[in-house]
């Protein structure tokens, strides 16, 4: 018999990270929006940057390019660190969905329901600091999720759904990867259009 404990503590953390998952995605695309908003603006105006920019500044081409990557940078790191949560919410709730299923399917008699290990035993994947910072920017696959929950003191085989999970990933990447290429491709646009179209 399955406890009314534990598929409640299944249940509900479903519905949680449903809605987090939701809730990071509206955030990452009203970044985007706000990013996209700001290539138009520029993309679109005849002449750029704007003329009177000239005559505040000495150099009015690098102060605009200066001034457009540090929003572009602001923009283009809350998206991702959006999407990266989107990403671990999603490796999340499959792994919860395997849980509500093995629950139903396996019973919890046959399932190990002892606290998971420490929290340094139980990270699904290492940290690699290089790739992790990379991973800021622009897509990599297999670099270190960190979620704040972690899996220490998880009943196993929830823990064990988690790992298995993070091994072998999400759908959820599609969206990430393209909105980071997009991204780029507007800075890189942008970037021409400061210095080479007058």
């Amino acid at each position: 018999m399955v406890s009314q404990n534990l598929l409640m503590f299944v249940q509900s953390r479903l519905e949680r990270l449903q809605v987090y998952h939701s809730h990071k995605e509206n955030m990452a695309n009203a970044g985007f929006l706000v990013q996209l908003g700001l290539f138009a603006a520029i993309v679109d105006k005849v002449i750029w940057p704007p003329e009177w920019v000239g005559g505040v500044i000495h150099l009015p081409q690098v102060a605009t390019f200066a001034i457009y990557s540090c929003l572009w940078f602001l923009i283009h790191y809350y998206a991702r660190w959006q999407m990266i949560n989107k990403r671990i919410a999603a490796i999340l709730y499959a792994a919860y969905e395997d849980s509500e299923r093995d629950l139903v399917t396996l019973g919890e008699d046959q399932l190990s329901v002892e606290p998971f290990a420490t929290q340094s035993e139980a990270e699904p994947v290492k940290p690699r600091v290089l790739l992790e910072i990379l991973n800021k920017f622009i897509y990599i696959p297999n670099t270190f999720q960190k979620s704040d929950t972690g899996t220490a003191g998880l009943p196993t085989f929830i823990a064990q759904n988690i790992i298995n999970r993070y091994k072998i990933g999400t759908g959820a990447v599609s969206l990430e990867v393209l909105m980071a290429l997009a991204s780029w491709t507007m800075y890189l646009i942008v970037t021409v259009k400061i210095f080479l179209a007058n």
